[in-house]
């Protein structure tokens, strides 16, 4: 590669729910744009992360993890993965390296395989979280995804470690077009405020709480009033069942002042002042099925 020739383009993470993709993501772009917990499907919707050098220009498109969907939301979630197959220059299978390749994996190999060969998109294999993966394993693991995806061009790598994530960049530069930067070099990120403001608030619960709670979980803003240095945000948490509206309050309101508590501190962090997050939780039985309610939280069209 040309050390004058500036590449960039778009490059979508693809993968099962829970491979580490948006640990992936965040580590690149060195900014929290898309929230991690150990939860499966905590990633929703798609998210831009930008990456920019004086070299090269990265969009990574984050993706919710392709699963077998049981409801609208689910199905939603898997559309929009399954959306970013096209009009990309470069996809990137994230997969958790220490499992051999099961049949979903097999299943989105095909759906990969099928739009890259029609698109002449380069294909890449990240094998993630290498630190769990015994060392006897290592070959036939990679091997197996290898065949899996047709492509030889892989990196290992431990996303929450930092391990090899610098050479799976070099290697996805290597497969971009050269072009001229696609965004302003400030930009990290298309998500707006408000939705980043959702996110860290549903991110703190995920990381509490358990069961069936993590996937009943949504959370919208409601106000979001700008002064100078200091902005006023309502929030309203939506829950399927009145028992799990309970479990978020806790004992008198002390779960969900703990909640609003680790939320405020990061998103003042990322707005740069002070915040007064004002937090409510309302039961809305089958949000997950209602379109209404999936579109205002932006997680459908």
């Amino acid at each position: 590669m040309s050390d004058q020739a500036f590449r960039a383009g778009n490059v979508a993470l693809i993968g099962k729910p829970n491979v580490g993709k948006s640990t992936l993501l965040n580590h690149i772009v060195g900014h929290k744009v898309s929230i991690v917990s150990n939860k499966p499907q905590t990633t929703r919707r798609r998210v831009t992360g930008i990456a920019t050098t004086e070299h090269y220009q990265i969009a990574f498109i984050d993706t919710p993890g392709i699963h077998e969907p049981h409801n609208r939301l689910g199905r939603a979630m898997v559309e929009q993965a399954r959306g970013v197959l096209t009009g990309v220059d470069v996809i990137v299978y994230v997969a958790d390296g220490s499992h051999h390749p099961g049949e979903m994996d097999r299943e989105i190999a095909k759906q990969i395989k099928g739009s890259a060969l029609d698109q002449k998109i380069p294909v890449l294999l990240c094998m993630n979280k290498m630190d769990l993966l015994k060392a006897e394993d290592v070959q036939r693991n990679v091997d197996a995804y290898s065949k899996l995806l047709g492509s030889e061009d892989y990196m290992m790598t431990t996303a929450t470690q930092g391990h090899n994530v610098d050479a799976l960049v070099e290697l996805i530069v290597s497969k971009l077009p050269e072009r001229a930067p696609m965004y302003d070099d400030d930009e990290y990120t298309d998500q707006s405020s408000r939705f980043l403001t959702a996110e860290l608030v549903r991110e703190k619960i995920l990381r509490a709480t358990r069961e069936e709670v993590p996937h009943a979980v949504a959370v919208m803003v409601d106000e979001w009033e700008q002064e100078p240095n200091f902005t006023r945000i309502s929030a309203t948490i939506l829950v399927e069942k009145a028992s799990q509206r309970g479990i978020l309050i806790g004992k008198q309101g002390s779960f969900l002042k703990d909640i609003g508590t680790q939320a405020r501190q990061e998103i003042e962090a990322f707005l740069g002042h002070k915040v007064f997050l004002d937090l409510h939780v309302k039961v809305s039985e089958g949000w997950r099925q209602n379109p209404r309610v999936l579109h205002e939280l932006e997680y459908s069209e």
